[in-house]
């Protein structure tokens, strides 16, 4: 079975205290850990209510001002890819490197500075449909989207659907396999960091969104309907970090 491409399989928490975004998240969504040893030491996954593994939490380089996520893009080849992004203007933060006997995987950033990390997988998995709890879009708003999507389309092989959204200019959809990935947008928040976000199923966005704010967290987007899509919500945490909450 070939390696399906084109696909955000893997969403990491990068901050400077993993525990403080266990707790949170562990209170808001159900998520659980699970340790995993390692070469370079123990890695902490993110299980989702229903146990599946979804993600993990990585402890953030010393400096870096906030937390953030790094999402992981499936490709054939690690290294290829890696490659590409040198040519397509990106940067290669992290060049391939084996991940015991279950991958090959590089951290890139895109030409904007958005982290990504490249991963090669040894076997192909159906990840099948997400459900609650489970990461399900994942978006970059763009200080630059044709830059941006020139960028994603060439390194992963995506089309694009454009969609237009009153007030907010064009939604461009990543599609691969002739399903959505993934949407770039203009950036509507000029300061914001240039960061991927991800979004997170939830059975109700408005109680979601409530529960963040009382964990502590700033709900910058409240709870808004988009036609035929659902009901969405956009909070940063007490570290930092973006991330979206979608009710289908």
């Amino acid at each position: 079975m070939s390696i399906p491409t084109g696909r955000f399989v893997w969403f990491e928490y990068v901050s400077g205290d993993a525990r403080k975004a266990q707790g949170f998240f562990g209170e808001l969504f159900g998520w659980s850990t699970r340790s995993v040893p390692m070469p370079d030491g123990d890695y902490t996954m993110i299980a989702a209510p229903d146990g599946k593994t979804i993600g993990g939490y990585f402890a953030a380089p010393e400096g870096a001002a906030k937390a953030s996520w790094l999402p992981y893009l499936q490709v054939a080849s690690a290294a290829d890819s890696a490659a590409k992004v040198k040519k397509l203007g990106g940067t290669v933060i992290k060049p391939p490197f084996k991940v015991a006997d279950i991958a090959t995987m590089a951290v890139v950033a895109d030409p904007l500075g958005a982290g990504l990390a490249l991963w090669q997988p040894a076997k192909a998995e159906d990840p099948g449909q997400p459900a609650a709890g489970h990461f399900v879009w994942n978006e970059l708003p763009s200080k630059d989207p044709a830059a941006s999507i020139a960028f994603y389309t060439q390194l992963g092989g995506f089309t694009v659907n454009k969609m237009e959204m009153p007030g907010m200019g064009t939604y461009n959809v990543l599609e691969s396999d002739g399903q959505g990935r993934a949407g770039i947008m203009p950036q509507p928040m000029p300061e914001a960091p240039h960061l991927w976000l991800p979004y997170v199923k939830v059975a109700s966005a408005d109680q979601t969104a409530e529960k963040a704010r009382r964990l502590g967290a700033n709900v910058v987007v409240p709870p808004t309907q988009i036609p035929n899509v659902g009901r969405f919500a956009i909070f940063v945490d007490a570290q930092g970090a973006g991330t979206g909450i979608l009710q289908p």
